[in-house]
């Protein structure tokens, strides 16, 4: 009887939009966009993709993917035996060896471990992941309770008292769940979230003086101040080289 195969792979230029992807029961994923940028949400909440980033998503975890800016994606599907990684979603960096190895093993798939030369790409693939830290400040926690989740709809455009009336909640109730369920206070949970909004931008090619604007900054300086503090680096460094 044949095996089934330990990686399989997944390859398309996508425009901006919703995009669905096979997503077969009891496969790991390894999303990763070698152009472009994703936003995948998941019930732990949204995770930003731009370029140099991949998502890793274990078996059985649902999950939507948007292409915010023309991309081309790629994604592994890792069997059980391939032991890749742990569970739990993770965002990581993708320096240029694992780049080149993840564009490789997807163009050759589907492999088998039980084929030697298989086998040793996977286990470089592994040694590659296992090292790297995962990047927590390219996820926005998304709340469980219905008012908070309505509250992230409207909370980027309106005042937290605007909020309040909206979803008929006490601002110290509200300020209680989004602490309690996204470990943020609402300011905090609002900047995180303008902040990936203009990472999204950045990485999609435009200037940081147009992308300041958009997510609500009169001044770039004052933009650029606030991005450094919350992802620690200023945004020239998320835009395409």
């Amino acid at each position: 009887m044949r095996r089934e195969p330990d990686l399989r792979g997944y390859a398309v230029t996508h425009p901006s939009g919703p995009l669905i992807p096979p997503q077969a029961a009891g496969w790991h994923q390894l999303i990763y966009a070698v152009s472009g940028v994703l936003v995948v949400d998941t019930a732990e909440g949204r995770w930003t993709l731009p370029r140099h980033r991949a998502l890793w998503v274990p078996a059985g975890v649902a999950h939507r993917l948007r292409v915010v800016h023309r991309s081309a994606l790629r994604i592994l599907y890792a069997g059980e035996r391939a032991r890749l990684l742990p569970a739990g979603c993770r965002v990581l960096d993708v320096p240029p060896l694992l780049r080149e190895l993840v564009v490789h093993l997807v163009e050759h798939a589907p492999m088998s471990l039980d084929e030697p030369r298989h086998a040793r790409l996977v286990a470089v693939l592994q040694d590659l992941l296992v090292e790297l830290p995962a990047d927590a400040a390219l996820l926005l926690p998304a709340p469980v309770d219905t008012r908070a989740m309505a509250a992230t709809e409207l909370v980027t455009d309106l005042d937290v008292a605007a909020v309040c009336r909206r979803v008929g909640v006490g601002r110290r109730t509200l300020e209680r769940l989004f602490l309690a369920e996204t470990g943020m206070s609402i300011g905090q949970w609002r900047r995180r979230r303008r902040m990936l909004d203009a990472v999204a931008h950045l990485a999609g090619g435009l200037p940081v003086a147009d992308v300041a604007l958009r997510v609500g900054y009169t001044t770039p300086s004052a933009f650029s101040a606030a991005f450094r503090t919350e992802l620690g680096m200023s945004p020239s460094r998320w835009q395409p080289s």
